[in-house]
Formats: C-alpha cells, sequence, structure tokens
C-alpha cells in the first residue's frame, strides 16, 4: 500500500479507537457494579471500601464525638497541570465528549422503551427520541471524520489553558451533585452508627423502632427516617454532622507553572488570574438568571428572615435604577440585586482584560467593581447564605436545597477565583536570579554564594533575609535579564492577587528541591517582591505555602532529613507554627524518580520518604510543651505529583494508587493531566471520578498500613512486620536504580549512550519535539536527548510506543533475582559483606576491634558458623566486592545507594537473618506474603505486570530491524529482563500467565499491531530519505522534501492513534 492509503487507515483505526473506548465508559457508567472480565471475584489488597463503609468503620472505632471533624478534615485538592501533554486535538475531543453524553442518553432511553407498552403514547415519544438522538450520533461521528485530527500549528500555553479550563464546564455540573451525595452518606452514617449503639444500650430502643419502621417505606431513605424518628418518639436529641468543608477543592498549574516552559511568563500569568475569574463569574451569572424566575415566594403566603429584609433595603439603595422589583416577592428581589451585583462584577473584570492585554502589570486588583459589585467572595457568600436562611426557615426546605443550594456549593468551593494557581519553578533559576540580583547591588555575597557548601549557603541566606533594606525596586528590576526580571514580576503578580482574593493563591513549587538553602533563596525572592515582612529574626507577614518538590531518587532519600534540617531553624520553625498553622506541604515526585531511577526504585523510594516523614511529624510532636518547644503541632500534607501512565505511579486506577501509599495524610494534593482530564468530559464521568477518589482517600485515612497507636498519643506506629516489608522493598529499589542506570546512565557503563542511541534512531524520540501535543519542550534543555536531559512523559510515552517500555519494568527481574542470590546463599554473601565494609572503614586502626563493635554483621557471621577472624573472612569468597556486570550491579554498588556502606550491609544483615529464619532460606515465600499484605509492594507489582503486557519484543523488532550488531545486543539484554521480570511476577502473584489488574486495553489486538508496523514503516522511510539528503550534502529534490514533510505528518499521527489505542502516554 501507499503510504497515503496507510494514513487513511490510521485514521480510520484512530477513531474507531475513541469510539469503543466510549462503549467501555458508557457501559461502565450505567452499570458500575458489574464484574469486570478475567477479574477475580475476590476482594484485593488494593480494593477500597464504600464511602459509607468507611465512615461506618470511622464510627465504629471512634465513635461519633470527632466524626463531624474527621468529614471536614479529610480533603482532597485535586490540581489540573498546565502542560497536559493531550495529544488529542481540543475540538474533537470535544466531539467525542458529546458522542458519549448522548451515547448515554440513548442507552437509557433505550432501557425505558422496553418498559413501555408499544400503545402509550410515550413509547412514540421516546421512540422518536431515540431515532433524533442516533441522528446526532452519527452527525458527531461524520464531523470528527471530517476534521484534521492534527493540530496543524503548535499548541499555545493560551490555548492549553483554555482546554483546562473548559473541564470546569463538567466540574460546575458534577461536584454539587457529589457533594451533597457525601453530606448524605455522612448523615446517614451518624444514624446507622446511633441506631446500633442505642439498640445495645437501651432496652425500649428496638421495640420503638420496630413500631416505627412498619409504617415507612422499605428503601433505604426510608429506614434512615425510622431511625431518626425512633429517636425522636424516645426525646433522644442528637446533633447529625455538619459538612462545611468543601471536601475537594481545585487547583491549577495553568498560568504558575515555568518549570522548563519559556512560554509561561509574568504577562500569561496575569491573564490567567483573570480569566478564571471571568470564567466563573459567567456560570454565576447564568445560574442567577436562572434562579431569578424560580424564587417566587411571596410574603402573602410566607413570612422571610429581618436579615433577608434589611438586605433587600440596603441593595435597594444602591441600585434605584432596577425596575419591576416586586417588594411582595422578596426571595426574587433579592436574586435580582444579586444578579446585578455578578453582572457589574462581571462586565468590570471584562473591561480590565480587554483594557490591559498583555501586561505584567497587576491586573486582578484592578477588577474590583466596589459598591455595585462583588469585591470579595465573602460578600456573594453572604447574600446566597442570606436567602438560603430564610428559606430554610420558614418552609422552604425544598428551595434551598435545590439550585440554590447547587450554587452555594460553587461559590464555597470556587469563590471568585475558580481554582488556586501554584508557582512552580526550579531551584536553579531561583538560585540565578538571586545571584543575579545581588551582583546587582553589588552585594558582597554575590561572588561566593553558588560556590558555597549547603551549610554556609543556609547562614548567608538567614543572614540576607535579615537585612532590613532588601526589597526590588523598579529601576533595580528594569536592569536584571529577562528571566531573572519575569521571575520577579510573576511573584509582584501574586502579591497582588494575594492582597485582593487570597483563595486565588495557590502553592509556591520548588522544582529540584535539594536542600534547605533551595526553601530560603524562594523565601528571599517573595520578600524581594513584598509578600514576605521579617523584624527581629522573625517573620511577622507570610501567608504562603513554599513546598519542596523532591523528585528524583536522591532528593526524595533526603527529604525527610532536609525538612527536619529546615525546622530546626528558628526563622523556618517560627513560619511554619506562626503562618501556616503547623502544616508544611512536601511534594513527592513520581515522574522524575521513575525516569532516573526505575519504577521500581521510585515505588520503594516514595513509600520509604512517606513513612519518614510521618515518624518526624510524630518525633517533632512528642517534645511538644517542653522547655524551649512550642506547643504548636506539625502536621505534613503529601502534594503528589503523580500522572496517569504505568511508570509513573497510576496504572489505570486512581482508587489502587491512593490505596496503596505507605501513609497518607488527612489533606492531601493529588496533580491531574492527561487522560485524567478527560474524566470531565461528561457529568456523569466527573461524578464518578469525584466518588472513586474521595471513597479512596477516604479508605485510606483508616486502612492505612501506618495507624495511630492511642497508647502513645495517637503517635503513628507502622507495624512492624509491614517496616520489615519496607526494608525489602527498599533493598529490591536499590538493585533496580543501580540496573537501570547501567542501561541508561553513560555514567553507570557505556551502555546508556548506546541505548539512547536506539531511541534517538528507531523511536518517535526525534519527531516529539515537531509534534504539536503541548508547549512545554521534550528536554529540560535544548535538543539533546538523555537520561538527564528528557523529560518524565515524552520518555515514557516513547517507550511505550515501541513497545519497549523498560522505564515501566527494567531492574525488577535483576531485583529479585540478585537478591535471592545474596540473601539465600550465606557462605557468598557474608564475604563480600565483609569486604564492602572493610573498604568503607579501612582508616579504622584496629579492624578487628572495630568489626567486633558491628553487632549486625558480626552476628551475621557467627549465625553462620564463618570464622571471626576478619582476615579470614576478606580471604574467602570468590568474587570481589567491586566487582559488576555490564548490565548487572554488584553488591556493593547496591550498598552504595543507602546513606551509608555500613547501614546497608546493617539491612541487608537483617534481611538475611529474616530469610533464613522465617521464610524457610526462601525469598520467594516473603515476596508472596509482601504481595498479599503490602499495599505499596501489591501497587507496584501490579503495575510491572501490566507494563510487561504492554512490552512486545515483536514490535521492538520491528521498529529496529536496522540496528547494528550492538544495538540488538543491548535489546537482546532488555528482553531477557522482561522474561526475567514475568518469571518473578508470575511467581510472586501465584499465576500461571500475566494479566492486568486495572487496565482492560487489549495490548495484543491486530488493529494495534498493525498500527506498530505502518508507525514503524513510516519512521523508516523517513530515515532512508533523510540519510540520502545528507549523503548529498542537503541538496535534494523538491518531491523529495515535500515526502518528508508527508512523513511527518504521518508520524505524528500514528503518534496519536498508537497512543489512543494503548489507552495511556498520550
Amino acid at each position: 500500500m501507499e503510504d497515503l492509503d496507510l494514513y487513511g487507515v490510521v485514521r480510520d483505526l484512530h477513531v474507531r479507537s475513541h469510539l469503543a473506548d466510549i462503549e467501555k465508559e458508557a457501559s461502565a457508567l450505567l452499570t458500575p457494579h458489574q464484574q469486570i472480565a478475567g477479574q477475580s471475584k475476590a476482594k484485593s489488597l488494593l480494593d477500597g471500601k464504600l464511602i459509607l463503609e468507611s465512615f461506618l468503620d470511622y464510627l465504629r472505632d471512634n465513635g461519633a464525638d470527632k466524626f463531624e471533624e474527621f468529614v471536614n478534615s479529610t480533603v482532597l485538592r485535586l490540581v489540573s497541570t498546565v502542560h497536559p501533554n493531550e495529544t488529542e486535538r481540543h475540538t474533537n475531543l470535544m466531539h467525542y465528549a458529546s458522542i458519549l453524553d448522548k451515547y448515554i442518553d440513548w442507552k437509557k432511553n433505550l432501557q425505558s422503551l422496553h418498559e413501555l407498552s408499544p400503545n402509550a403514547s410515550e413509547y412514540r415519544i421516546i421512540r422518536e427520541s431515540l431515532n433524533q438522538t442516533r441522528r446526532e450520533i452519527k452527525a458527531e461521528i461524520e464531523g470528527v471524520w471530517q476534521s484534521d485530527q492534527l493540530r496543524t500549528n503548535p499548541i499555545p500555553v493560551v490555548s492549553e489553558a483554555a482546554r483546562v479550563l473548559d473541564r470546569y464546564a463538567m466540574i460546575f455540573k458534577a461536584y454539587p451533585i457529589f457533594l451533597k451525595f457525601v453530606k448524605f452518606l455522612a448523615k446517614e452514617a451518624f444514624w446507622l452508627y446511633q441506631a446500633y449503639h442505642y439498640a445495645s444500650t437501651k432496652e425500649d430502643w428496638m421495640s420503638t423502632f420496630f413500631k416505627v419502621r412498619s409504617k415507612s417505606s422499605e428503601s433505604r431513605s426510608g429506614k434512615v427516617k425510622s431511625i431518626k424518628r425512633t429517636f425522636r418518639e424516645l426525646n433522644i436529641k442528637l446533633k447529625p454532622p455538619s459538612i462545611t468543608a468543601p471536601i475537594i477543592t481545585f487547583g491549577t498549574w495553568k498560568g504558575g507553572d515555568r518549570d522548563g516552559n519559556p512560554f509561561v511568563v509574568a504577562s500569561f500569568t496575569n491573564q490567567t488570574f483573570v480569566d478564571q475569574k471571568v470564567y466563573v463569574l459567567e456560570h454565576y451569572v447564568q445560574m442567577a438568571s436562572e434562579l431569578l424566575d424560580k424564587l417566587t415566594s411571596a410574603t402573602a403566603h410566607v413570612p422571610v428572615t429581618k436579615e433577608l429584609q434589611d438586605s433587600v433595603l440596603a441593595d435597594a439603595l444602591v441600585f434605584p435604577y432596577l425596575e419591576n422589583i416586586k417588594t411582595h416577592e422578596p426571595y426574587r428581589s433579592k436574586m435580582r440585586y444579586i444578579l446585578e451585583k455578578l453582572r457589574n462584577t462581571y462586565t468590570r473584570v471584562v473591561e480590565v482584560r480587554q483594557r490591559a492585554g498583555e501586561t505584567v502589570k497587576p491586573l486582578l486588583g484592578l477588577t474590583l467593581p466596589g459598591p455595585t459589585g462583588y469585591n470579595y467572595a465573602w460578600q456573594l457568600q453572604k447574600d446566597i447564605d442570606t436567602l438560603r436562611n430564610s428559606f430554610l426557615q420558614h418552609n422552604g426546605k425544598a428551595q434551598g436545597r435545590s439550585l440554590l443550594q447547587d450554587l452555594k456549593i460553587l461559590i464555597d468551593t470556587f469563590g471568585l477565583h475558580m481554582a488556586a494557581i501554584d508557582f512552580r519553578q526550579t531551584s536553579t533559576k531561583n538560585l540565578d536570579a538571586l545571584r543575579e540580583y545581588l551582583e546587582f547591588i553589588n552585594h558582597p555575597s554575590a561572588k561566593n554564594l553558588t560556590k558555597l557548601s549547603e551549610n554556609e549557603k543556609i547562614e548567608c541566606l538567614l543572614g540576607l533575609l535579615q537585612e532590613p533594606d532588601m526589597l526590588m525596586t523598579s529601576w533595580a528590576l528594569q536592569s536584571l535579564s529577562k528571566i531573572t526580571r519575569d521571575t520577579i514580576e510573576t511573584l509582584f503578580i501574586f502579591a497582588d492577587v494575594a492582597k485582593t482574593d487570597p483563595n486565588a493563591v495557590g502553592k509556591f513549587i520548588i522544582s529540584m528541591c535539594s536542600g534547605v538553602s533551595d526553601i530560603l533563596v524562594l523565601l528571599f525572592l517573595m520578600k524581594l517582591a513584598g509578600m514576605c515582612e521579617i523584624k527581629e529574626g522573625r517573620i511577622t507577614r507570610f501567608p504562603f505555602d513554599i513546598t519542596g518538590l523532591f523528585e528524583t531518587i536522591q532528593d526524595l532519600k533526603a527529604c525527610p532529613r532536609i525538612i527536619k534540617q529546615a525546622l530546626s531553624l528558628p526563622l523556618y520553625r517560627n513560619y511554619v507554627t506562626e503562618h501556616r498553622g503547623g502544616r508544611i506541604t512536601v511534594m513527592l515526585g513520581y515522574s522524575d524518580s521513575a525516569r532516573e531511577g526505575s519504577c521500581l526504585a521510585s515505588d520503594a523510594q516514595v513509600a520509604h520518604t512517606a513513612l519518614a516523614i510521618k515518624e518526624l511529624e510524630d518525633e517533632i510532636n512528642m517534645g511538644l510543651g517542653k522547655e524551649g518547644e512550642s506547643n504548636q503541632r506539625i502536621s505534613f500534607v503529601f502534594y503528589r505529583g503523580r500522572g496517569d501512565t504505568l511508570p509513573r505511579g497510576y496504572g489505570g486506577s486512581i482508587s489502587k494508587s491512593i490505596a496503596s501509599q505507605s501513609v497518607t495524610s488527612g489533606s492531601e494534593d493529588h496533580t491531574e493531566q492527561n487522560r485524567y482530564l478527560r474524566v470531565y468530559s461528561s457529568v456523569a464521568s466527573a461524578v464518578d471520578h469525584f466518588h472513586k477518589i474521595y471513597r479512596a482517600h477516604v479508605g485510606a485515612q483508616l486502612a492505612v498500613v501506618a495507624k495511630p497507636d492511642k497508647s502513645r498519643g495517637g503517635i503513628y506506629m507502622f507495624p512492624e512486620e509491614n517496616a520489615l516489608y519496607q526494608k525489602y522493598m527498599d533493598f529490591f529499589g536499590k538493585i533496580s536504580y543501580v540496573t537501570w542506570n547501567k542501561l541508561v546512565n553513560p555514567e553507570f557503563g557505556p551502555s546508556g549512550e548506546v541505548y539512547f542511541r536506539i531511541l534517538n534512531t528507531y523511536s518517535i524520540l526525534p519527531h516529539l519535539a515537531s509534534c504539536h501535543f503541548a508547549s512545554r519542550p521534550v528536554a529540560r534543555e535544548g535538543m539533546t536527548y538523555n537520561i538527564d536531559t528528557i523529560r518524565a512523559i515524552p520518555f515514557a510515552m516513547l517507550l511505550a510506543q515501541m513497545r519497549e517500555f523498560t522505564v515501566a519494568y527494567y531492574g525488577t527481574g535483576t531485583s529479585y533475582q540478585l537478591a535471592s542470590e545474596w540473601l539465600q546463599q550465606p557462605s557468598t554473601t557474608v564475604p563480600l559483606l565483609v569486604k564492602a565494609w572493610a573498604r568503607n572503614n579501612k582508616d579504622q586502626k584496629d579492624l578487628p576491634a572495630a568489626f567486633a563493635k558491628f553487632t549486625e554483621l558480626s552476628q551475621l557471621v557467627e549465625a553462620y558458623g564463618m570464622s571471626k577472624d576478619v582476615s579470614e573472612l576478606l580471604a574467602a569468597g570468590t568474587a570481589d566486592e567491586s566487582t559488576s556486570g555490564l548490565y548487572t550491579p554488584s553488591l556493593f554498588d547496591v550498598l552504595k545507594q543507602y546513606n551509608s556502606v555500613d547501614e546497608g550491609i546493617a539491612y541487608v544483615a537483617t534481611l538475611m537473618n529474616d530469610v533464613a529464619k522465617n521464610r524457610n532460606n526462601e525469598l520467594l515465600t516473603i515476596l508472596q506474603e509482601m504481595y498479599y499484605s503490602y499495599a505499596p509492594f501489591r501497587y507496584s507489582t501490579e503495575n510491572k505486570e501490566a507494563s510487561l503486557l504492554v512490552r512486545d519484543f515483536r514490535m521492538v523488532q520491528t521498529y529496529t530491524k536496522d540496528a547494528s550488531a550492538e544495538e540488538k545486543a543491548i535489546l537482546e539484554y532488555t528482553e531477557a529482563e522482561a522474561v526475567l521480570a514475568t518469571r518473578w511476577v508470575l511467581a510472586i502473584s501465584k499465576q500461571t500467565q500475566l494479566s492486568s489488574k486495572t487496565m482492560l486495553q487489549d495490548w495484543r489486538s491486530p488493529e494495534l499491531y498493525l498500527l506498530h508496523k505502518i508507525q514503524s514503516r513510516f519512521l523508516q522511510r523517513y530515515r532512508e530519505i533523510e540519510s540520502a539528503r545528507k549523503k548529498t550534502g542537503g541538496q535534494r529534490p523538491r518531491a523529495e522534501l515535500e515526502s518528508l514533510d508527508r512523513l511527518r505528518v504521518y508520524i505524528q499521527l500514528t503518534v496519536l492513534a498508537v497512543s489512543e489505542a494503548l489507552g495511556f502516554g498520550g
């Protein structure tokens, strides 16, 4: 077939893939409790409980006294990232969203049609409605087929922002439905618990209940009503929980994520704050307009509160020009005034946006409309509450709990800002901005700042922070470089927003945070922008949340130490206790830790770091009340920077990912991007998503593996067996880290350069920069792609597209294999440990005495009946501790990944003793035990299993058939690693074949194979033409240049189609 014909095949398969997904999603939404084919009916460790079950569990274990506090403090913040890297055009996604909505309606109407008699008039109406819906669906499909499936130009950040913004249309409809449902569940759980409690303690409770129940309906709500009535009959007064918190809040990186994207500048940030205000006001105006003709209760039939009367009179003085105000309809009158205020506010905001254009002059403060509108969200909240309270107090509960309640929920959640915008920038750019400013003012610290050690840098920064005259002036700002000036201007904009609407300001994230100095640098820049005041060594004003993003394996490892060191500084401790209420946000990075360390290493280190943070929290709080210590409790909020592809921690199930955490915090932040954002394509899918993620979060608070020990004042105690499981997982992760880096990192061996040569030659990597998928570049710096520069999302994407997918599984098989050899063979391993210890302690004067003091190692030697003579032990064994293979690490390589080699030896000694004494010298025994008992390991293993199903060596060979012998040798080794990993995963899970536990994609379908073959052909054709062009010095006929342009388009479409067929990676 010709290339053009193949292009048509790809278009067809791509649209079919979307339509198949719509069919699956519609079926899942309409039959949510059906058993997924091929999955066990037994509940797994990661299956979450229903929200009601979790609420009842809490009440059973803790009673009702603090139930209201528990629900109001169990909050999720969902953060949409500014760069969703969504391969699909927004236009076509809207087509598919419309098809989904119409198809769900069609299926529901078809079901209701079957329940009617063909002779009924309603039957004919529904049947015609079905035909009309079918025609509309066909029109949508026709429209998407006739549309361009690719963007013709690079997508600007403004368009990305608008695409994310459009998702809120569904969120505004779905969120009130969800929140009202949760409030109902909380009250239902409360009454069920009280019924159980009183039935077991009060003799006449059950007899009264049965009398009441006999007169009520058999429905679920009828049962709750019977319980409430029983308490009234017995004159028992109970107060159900009042859920006042928006249990899900929303944030965004749109306009604030400056990490590696040169297009996110101060003017764009400025515009985004205003755009969001315009968007949310548009929706409020629309809802208020709808309510205007619904709230028609008249004083002739129902009284109103004095508060409402006074409010209407006050508004009448402000708006004398409004006509046709019916004073006998106070609810309608008040809503008319509310609508006028909203319109005036909206008009003012739009006027500011139109006049300003692209500017760095702070705009949000200019959008305040004065007394004829709403300057602050609380003013609007007060007006709505006045209306609603009057309804609730005067026989208007139904009206107070309908659309008016929906509007109240939205205002309480989204205010006038819609979503809080986070600021994110790399630590190096922050430091560059500080250094440049110091150089401009000729500060003596400027010259050596970047050369100082971490402790010296901290001391220097603390001094700078306390210098009183450090404020940015306009003349100084104009003298700085463009990048530094833009950073400061962005902070000025955030400072202005904070004065106008503090809820619009999110968190200040430091990417690649590797030390306390990184936190102090950003604090100093914010002080320059007038956001922070410091007097006499204490912060007197600073209402902002600074958080480090710990992304790499090494940064995650250092995170607890960094936080502890920061809290040892009086200035930072004062900031946390007096200005943050004791709350510290810690952001855990999944993407880059998987990219640079392997997925298994990332899984292990994230779980380890979260646990260490929780233990640090307990350690700090145990000192409360002691002399010199603050009485303010410290609590950590986890901010999980998780994407949605397998190697980045998602695995197709958000509920499982949350259930798999070693520890959680009551309030958590989660990033959402890519296919995550597609859940907001319809109301049904959005409500379902909210339910799943909140259900998992509530369940995690109760089922988390580390539970508070009441005997120790609520201090978290990690169960002994789980602490041991985590030690095993840490060991596997460190083996995987070295194994992965030997493949991809030139610093660990020669394979790294060759492996990236393979990717740069045979995969889609050379074409990603010209694909119009996202505004952010593929690499952090420049166009050179290696393991240090390439970004995590495109890296996972290209590996999935060629079905190599090493980032998701590589190192897993080797980890378990080497661990089994080392832990099960003491005669070989103990001498290696002794050699490693001696090498690490070579400066000890008395080596035998030092060895005797190393309890873990000396006891291990004694346990296996070996000689205690260090010289004999060093001479034993056949392998040197520094020896490692081209692809496999040595034990010493692994031990170096711990905080110290001695710590690593102690860990391995503990594991060896456990394997010998408790596991019958079989590592597989503990692995199987962990799979069924330890959630982080279970989830990690399920992700590896799905990843191995995605990996397909036949396809890898198809892409790389022209590879050199050296390149093919490396690929053969990645296949051997996949085979080894498969063997171990099957043994651990006690299965005979791999099966995905979360995703239902058919990764072996003929259609997907055909897409891969077409993509590989296009890539090969492109390489051939490009190679010929280079051989002739770049001079080629125009026809060949046009062929290259066409092939670029064809390749981009195959990336789109393969991404959709895979079910992730786009």
